[in-house]
């Protein structure tokens, strides 16, 4: 399996360093060939599409039919995920926001226009890049955390067009979490994405039916700081189009149990994050077997 990923991820480096270029030049012949792409791959990588349906089969209501139709559309976003990667160079950004993206419910970003430090949690679903992008709409900067890329010129790379959402993004690790404790304690915004748990600490809550490990960074460093979470999911609603749904903001409790405070805002994160992907379920691009390696007990 980790050859396999690995063989993935050196894949998807050749894709971005050869064939961004010309997808940035004509970004509509890239989109239309993202979704065969996508479909081509559901086809043709059987072990790829049975953990896509297991994945999602919970948020699908239990239908395997249903779950494996959402899967085909993971893959096929995935692609066109890549595409926007690979297009970001060149794009006019406030062209782009202003055609490209829908917020919902964008009076609840309140947060991010008054002093003080913000936790941004996003998931796996629709761009969680141009989620952070159109609720700061690059006038206010954040650090990001993302997990290690192989090699590491790919990491380079993908946090060079990163950047251009206006984030600084780190990788995940003791130096990454420093540089997000820094911001949040100078008032700055961090943004996570938190579905998760690649640490291998994370926080045992019920998740569409089950138990599942979530994340626990966002909520430390939410109640170490005080910081305010503001929730704010994705969905694609185009080849190259999304609707930035922004969720109700709250406060991590910080009594004299830490764990039950992590455990609280887990627990409420969590519930967001499945109300959201059961709306869609084909927009949750999580492609390792999510409740093998993340699933935590009996429900």
């Amino acid at each position: 399996m980790a050859e396999a990923n690995r063989g993935d991820k050196m894949m998807k480096y050749r894709l971005l360093r050869w064939l961004g270029p010309m997808a940035a030049r004509a970004p509509w012949l890239a989109y239309r060939l993202a979704g065969p792409a996508g479909s081509f791959a559901w086809m043709a990588r059987r072990g790829v599409r049975d953990r896509l349906i297991r994945n999602l089969l919970p948020f699908a209501g239990g239908d395997p039919e249903r779950a494996r139709r959402a899967s085909r559309r993971a893959c096929q976003n995935v692609a066109r995920y890549w595409v926007d990667m690979m297009t970001l160079a060149r794009r006019d950004l406030r062209e782009f926001e202003r055609r490209h993206l829908t917020i919902e419910n964008e009076g609840l970003a309140w947060p991010l226009a008054e002093p003080g430090p913000v936790v941004i949690v996003s998931g796996h679903v629709g761009n969680p890049e141009m989620g952070a992008m159109a609720v700061t709409s690059r006038r206010r900067e954040y650090v990001a955390l993302v997990e290690p890329l192989e090699p590491p010129e790919f990491g380079a790379l993908m946090a060079k067009v990163r950047a251009r959402t206006g984030g600084h993004y780190h990788e995940t690790g003791p130096a990454g979490l420093r540089v997000c404790l820094e911001t949040l304690r100078a008032g700055g915004v961090v943004a996570l994405v938190a579905d998760r748990d690649i640490q291998g600490n994370g926080v045992c809550t019920p998740f569409a039916g089950r138990l599942a490990l979530m994340p626990r960074g966002p909520w430390d460093l939410a109640r170490r700081t005080g910081a305010t979470v503001l929730p704010v999911l994705t969905r694609r609603t185009g080849s190259d189009s999304f609707r930035v749904v922004v969720y109700p903001s709250f406060q991590v409790a910080s009594t004299e149990d830490r764990e039950a405070d992590v455990r609280e805002a887990a627990t409420r994160w969590a519930a967001v994050l499945e109300s959201h992907i059961r709306q869609d379920p084909g927009q949750w691009t999580v492609f390792e077997d999510f409740w093998e390696a993340h699933g935590c007990g009996e429900s």
